[in-house]
């Protein structure tokens, strides 16, 4: 199994560190690496495109066009026959 990685936060020092471990152990207590004292893991909310207006998203990358029977690049211009 893949350890992942979670954030934690010191509860005596305020010292954020982080441990790697298996999803099943995702809530097994921590301590601090530094003074020893009960850590608190930090929950933070993942980004992800859902949570962003959409002007906010960044632009696909262009990939050009093809009509006609040929292709442009990206950043090609149109043009008329």
């Amino acid at each position: 199994m893949t350890p992942v990685r979670y954030p934690f936060r010191c509860s005596h020092c305020g010292a954020e560190f982080v441990v790697s471990r298996p999803v099943a152990e995702a809530g097994k207590a921590t301590f601090c690496p530094t003074d020893g004292a009960p850590a608190e893991r930090i929950f933070t909310v993942p980004e992800t495109n859902l949570h962003r207006p959409p002007s906010a998203r960044p632009a696909p990358p262009s990939r050009g066009f093809s009509h006609s029977g040929h292709s442009h690049g990206p950043g090609a211009g149109h043009h008329t026959h």
